[in-house]
């Protein structure tokens, strides 16, 4: 029963899934700029940055080429 509602739940708010990710993560970048102010928050976002693609290289086994090549792909380079 529990189970049926929560399913139920989530299918009613997967049409707005973007709206609410992306409406949370500026709410914190907000929060984070207030509580420690811009420049904290900029290393703490590049720390971020590097973490995630760190992850990404040993997760899909890239290399530092291979991830140069998609990122200029990606900006059209």
């Amino acid at each position: 029963m529990e189970q049926e509602k929560k399913e139920r739940f989530i299918k009613q708010l997967a049409p707005y899934r973007f709206r609410i990710i992306w409406t949370t993560l500026f709410f914190l970048l907000a929060l984070l700029l207030l509580l420690i102010g811009f420049g904290k928050t900029l290393v703490l976002l590049i720390f971020a940055t590097i973490g995630y693609v760190i992850g990404k290289m040993r997760d899909e086994d890239l290399d530092i080429y291979s991830l140069i090549d998609s990122i200029r792909s990606m900006i059209g380079i």
